[in-house]
C-alpha cells in the first residue's frame, strides 16, 4: 500500500525527473522545485503550470503515491534549500 505525497522533497532533491533533465539538463537540483511557506511542503512548477500539468502529471505518475515511503524525511518535512 503506498503512501500519498507530503511533499518532502526527497525525490527531486536528491534525483530530479527525466523532465527536469530535458529541460534543464543534469542539475543537482530542479528549477522548478519550490518550498511553499504557507503549505509547509516543496511543490512542483511543472505540476502547477497549466501549460505542462496534464502531459508532466502522467508521465510522474501524480496522485498514485510516494515513491520512497520509508524515506525519513516523510517525518521531518522542512525547507532543505540551501541557497540561503
Amino acid at each position: 500500500m503506498s503512501k500519498p505525497c507530503v511533499g518532502c522533497g526527497w525525490c527531486c532533491l536528491q534525483d530530479p525527473c527525466m523532465e527536469s533533465h530535458r529541460r534543464y539538463g543534469y542539475m543537482p537540483r530542479c528549477p522548478d522545485l519550490f518550498w511553499d511557506e504557507e503549505q509547509g511542503r516543496y511543490l512542483c512548477g511543472l505540476m502547477l503550470n497549466p501549460e505542462t500539468a496534464e502531459q508532466f502529471k502522467r508521465s510522474q505518475h501524480a496522485g498514485e503515491g510516494c515513491y520512497a515511503p520509508l524515506n525519513g524525511w516523510r517525518d521531518d518535512v522542512r525547507n532543505r534549500d540551501n541557497k540561503k
